[in-house]
């Protein structure tokens, strides 16, 4: 088993303890903050649980009716997270209004406070654990998953204060004044997730700085003459390279070909951190126009 799959069990396995826990607590005390973090620990312990079938799924090679793979599943995925991280926000904002017009009161406060106290080591763990094995991986989904955590940890840690302020106070309207906080924040979150995912649906281009550290790297050869038809697309996992490079028609297929090697380990030598897909097409010489007013022609009806 792959570190991304360990990773999704072990938040999967946190999140639904943390639910059960936050459930029983904000039923007996009526915080509407520990009930709406409650219900997102376990939204987090189903996505989670999707995450391992989609990771499962996106690590399976190409086949006959899918040749470049299952990757995008994970963006899929992502999209899918981020529009339930909006619904989780919407209702929690809901909620919290509807507590603050109701004057509903909190009871139960050291229990409230003992129990987010305690979910916001665990959640803080899992944070660290995720953001380590998204950044050695790459992951779209453990990504995801990590910011899931993320604003789980933000909702204990201003349930908690909100319940030491009432404890001090007695103004229970701070709990639905926190939750409508929470929510906006979790809102806003979720559309960064949702942004990128819908790029990678989207074949994205890769970073313009990479573009045109690429056109250097091709640039240096003096063998090639010129180049055409650079496109640039990314996944989850992967970066796409296609480009046309123009040599003399009297070159040799040998040399062509050794000089395109060339290139494409000079671009892997230059980005390790990354994966990539390369494709390099040699030309005897520029049909860039040429192919262009094909386009145009083929746009014409007959």
């Amino acid at each position: 088993m792959n570190l991304q799959k360990s990773a999704t069990i072990i938040a999967s396995v946190c999140a639904i303890f943390l639910a059960i826990v936050k459930f029983a607590v904000g039923l007996a005390s009526g915080s509407v903050a520990v009930l709406s973090s409650a219900i997102d620990s376990l939204l987090d312990c189903v996505i989670s649980g999707l995450n391992y079938l989609a990771l499962k799924k996106s690590s399976q090679g190409s086949s006959k009716e899918y040749n470049f793979g299952f990757s995008k599943i994970e963006a899929l995925m992502g999209l899918f997270e981020g529009l339930v991280i909006s619904a989780i926000g919407v209702y929690i904002f809901y909620e919290s209004v509807l507590k603050i017009h109701n004057q509903e009161s909190v009871e139960k406060l050291d229990l409230g406070i003992f129990v987010m106290a305690f979910a916001m080591v665990v959640t803080l763990c899992l944070v660290i654990f995720l953001n380590y094995v998204a950044k050695k991986t790459k992951s779209l989904i453990i990504k995801a998953d990590s910011l899931h955590y993320k604003i789980d940890f933000l909702t204990n840690a201003l349930t908690l204060l909100a319940l030491i302020i009432i404890a001090f106070t007695n103004y229970h309207f701070i709990d639905g004044l926190f939750g409508i906080a929470i929510s906006l924040y979790t809102i806003f979150s979720a559309l960064k997730i949702i942004k990128e995912s819908s790029q990678i649906l989207l074949d994205v281009a890769i970073a313009k700085e990479q573009v045109e550290k690429i056109k250097e790297i091709i640039q240096e050869n003096k063998e090639v003459k010129s180049f055409h038809h650079l496109k640039t697309r990314k996944s989850p996992d992967m970066l796409y390279v296609s480009v046309h490079l123009v040599f003399e028609p009297t070159i040799s297929l040998l040399k062509a070909h050794e000089i395109g090697d060339e290139i494409e380990d000079a671009i892997r030598e230059y980005f390790k951190d990354e994966f990539w897909n390369i494709h390099i097409h040699l030309d005897p010489y520029d049909d860039s126009e040429e192919e262009r007013n094909k386009n145009e022609i083929s746009t014409y009806p007959a």
